[in-house]
């Protein structure tokens, strides 16, 4: 009797899907080390530092993040999207942009030391700004080179190179901690272990892709409006997260900002396992969308999927954070737990919307998201102003829970309606 047939289509995407869990899978368990690592020093910063000064840490760190939007991160998706077509010829889409990257990192130091001036604070956070405000150029570099990783799907260097970062941060801090040399040591410990990590990333990838870094700045218009689109993406998405920190530091005091900060920064895992997925996806969606259709019922399905884990996840847990934050960060912290109980509930609407947003940037789709993420963004702010002046700090949870409720459904309904007209979907 004769084989049946195989499917060729269908063989290509069950091995592009065990790719992308292979890489999933490299860049989780990275995550899981490197994130537990951090963890401890989170724990341990927070608890020495107490609310007060660990609200400091966390608004110079919100500050300087605000200005990660003049580095144009969206050339990061630009080039593994053209670098994942042809990697041999992905060399030329890093020389063109490591010019432009190399002009932007200078001026959003710039841009960043400058607003720290006219900033609400302290002499002493405006010098701590100032050192942070270096990191931008570790911020630049570090997703540039994570490019070269990302398209060649050696995501096992992207999870050595964040443990790496992660362990010399923490050791050392704690070290400089315990010696008693407070916040400074600190700001200057993350430099340190940035720009090592940095140097040693370089060399590797030079064994991948080799580029020329000191590449003239070049303007190519093509892919500066798309990377513009992306880090427009980028921007609106810091003013419907990030921006809550920043609007506590204006409106309230540090204290409030620490307390929200330990809640802010426990939910944030959720959203960093979210990336790491969505990171090690994008590369076999350019791929799987490039040779064929795909059906709409299957990014529903898995939307809903994720929603619906995601989301009794965060159920169980709401019955037992609050008691677990006062264990491990002392009684001081104990609003943080009251927050985090129902800010962990915006991680359902979050991932929800995962299938949607990997599939719409890998067609060239994603500047349909910039529609409901700045509806997002233009309710954030005037509700976090509204809630927080009428529940105090739990409202700017309140705020996150409506925001992310309509945007996950509208990222998803625009997202889909979109790439079935232009045919992306069967």
């Amino acid at each position: 009797m004769p084989d049946e047939p195989h499917n060729d289509s269908d063989m290509s995407s069950e091995f592009s899907l065990f790719r992308g869990i292979k890489n999933a899978s490299f860049l989780a368990a990275g995550n899981i080390v490197s994130q537990s690592i951090s963890f401890v020093g989170f724990i341990y910063i927070a608890r020495l530092l107490g609310p007060v000064h660990y609200g400091v840490y966390v608004t110079v760190g919100a500050f300087v993040g605000m200005f990660d939007i003049l580095l144009l991160g969206g050339l990061d998706k630009i080039i593994i999207r053209e670098g994942s077509k042809d990697l041999s010829a992905m060399h030329i889409s890093l020389e063109k942009t490591i010019g432009i990257r190399n002009f932007l990192i200078l001026l959003s130091i710039f841009a960043c030391i400058i607003a720290s001036f006219f900033a609400p604070y302290p002499a002493q956070t405006k010098l701590f700004i100032l050192i942070l405000s270096f990191r931008l150029a570790n911020s630049g570099l570090y997703g540039f080179l994570g490019t070269i990783y990302q398209a060649t799907e050696k995501m096992k260097y992207i999870s050595y190179l964040n443990i790496l970062d992660r362990t010399l941060f923490v050791v050392l801090s704690i070290t400089f901690l315990y010696l008693g040399y407070g916040l400074l040591s600190v700001f200057l410990v993350a430099l340190l272990a940035h720009f090592f990590t940095l140097f040693i990333s370089f060399r590797i990838s030079r064994k991948l892709v080799k580029f020329k870094f000191f590449s003239k700045v070049q303007f190519d218009m093509a892919l500066l409006k798309s990377a513009f689109v992306f880090s427009l993406l980028s921007f609106l998405a810091i003013l419907v997260t990030r921006i809550d920190v920043l609007m506590i530091s204006f409106l309230g005091t540090s204290k409030d900002v620490g307390i929200y900060g330990v809640a802010y920064k426990l939910a944030q895992e959720g959203i960093m396992l979210r990336n790491v997925i969505a990171m090690a996806f994008f590369p076999i969606f350019v791929r799987l969308f490039h040779n064929q259709k795909v059906r709409g019922t299957k990014l529903i399905k898995y939307s809903l999927f994720f929603f619906a884990a995601i989301f009794f996840l965060s159920f169980v847990a709401s019955f037992f954070v609050q008691d677990i934050v006062n264990l491990v960060f002392g009684a001081e912290y104990q609003a943080s737990g009251e927050i985090l109980r129902v800010l962990i509930f915006f991680l359902a609407f979050s991932w929800a919307t995962l299938p949607f947003t990997i599939a719409a940037q890998a067609t060239h789709c994603e500047k349909y998201i910039l529609y409901a993420i700045a509806v997002m963004a233009a309710m954030n702010i005037p509700l976090n102003y509204i809630f927080f002046m009428k529940y105090g700090v739990i409202g700017i949870a309140y705020s996150t829970l409506v925001v992310f409720s309509i945007g996950g459904f509208l990222i998803s309904f625009i997202t889909y309606r979109v790439m079935k007209k232009r045919e992306y979907l069967i």
